[in-house]
């Protein structure tokens, strides 16, 4: 391995605040009138950022609309605690998936080489069917966000097999040249 990204790594955060923003407007509905919410996308996504040291600084429920996403997105990387954002839902084809078009026109950079590795994976697990998904990354003033669908199943490999080994290092990146 290419001693460079080794040395980045050695220097990159160990311990990162993340955010959790999970898009789905039925879960919205539920959760805005306090009822009982079963998000198991999200409780997973927790748990797996937990148990490997990380922090979760803030967790919401929004729905499937340009506005909420826009104004959570902003109001979690406007945390100084938080390093990364993490969004779950929006990220298929249909009319209300429109997570991908709120964030990426904002990005300073997209990561698609998440995107790419993401689907690669999946297609090994589920076939053809991983192409219709729209999963990214991004990076905003020196935070990095993932875009995932909402199945638990993805949550998972994408947490595990992509940001867990690498999510330090993409922080330490974008914010070398911000210091």
């Amino acid at each position: 391995m290419n001693s460079i990204p080794n040395k980045h790594k050695e220097k990159a955060p160990k311990k990162l605040g993340f955010g959790i923003i999970v898009v789905s407007s039925s879960k919205y509905r539920l959760f805005k009138n306090k009822a009982r919410v079963d998000d198991v996308s999200g409780r997973l996504a927790t748990a797996l950022l937990e148990e490997n040291g990380h922090e979760i600084f803030f967790y919401t429920i929004i729905p499937d609309s340009k506005l909420h996403i826009l104004h959570a997105v902003t109001e979690a990387l406007l945390n100084d605690k938080v390093d990364v954002v993490v969004t779950i839902g929006g990220t298929g084809l249909s009319a209300t998936d429109v997570t991908i078009e709120s964030l990426k026109p904002v990005f300073d950079k997209e990561v698609e080489g998440f995107g790419d590795v993401f689907r690669s994976i999946s297609f090994r697990e589920i076939g053809a069917t991983s192409y219709m998904s729209r999963a990214t990354a991004g990076v905003i003033a020196g935070k990095v966000i993932y875009c995932l669908p909402g199945s638990p199943h993805a949550v998972k490999v994408a947490i595990k097999e992509l940001i867990l080994p690498e999510a330090g290092h993409l922080v330490y990146i974008a914010r070398r040249d911000l210091r």
